[in-house]
């Protein structure tokens, strides 16, 4: 949780840390289907953020996931394969 509010800009009023299984077991999930709703492009790292200062919830498990996920859209080839 040490890294929680880094690059937020700030928190929530009522943060919480948990793991990916206890995030999976939550029942009131609502809250985060709206926020899921607004979110549109940007990295993973950016849309964990966002969920965190929408909804205050961090899962610092997928912190290493969403860096790897966010450093390979980075680093992919994207022009078009032209046939020569």
């Amino acid at each position: 949780m040490a890294n929680m509010n880094m690059n937020t800009g700030g928190g929530h009023p009522r943060p919480q840390n948990l793991s990916l299984e206890e995030f999976l077991g939550k029942e009131e999930q609502s809250e985060l289907q709206n926020v899921l709703g607004m979110i549109n492009g940007g990295s993973f790292m950016c849309c964990h953020q966002q969920i965190y200062e929408s909804t205050g919830i961090w899962i610092e498990e997928l912190v290493p996931v969403f860096q790897k996920l966010d450093a390979t859209l980075a680093t992919r080839d994207v022009r078009p394969r032209v046939e020569q």
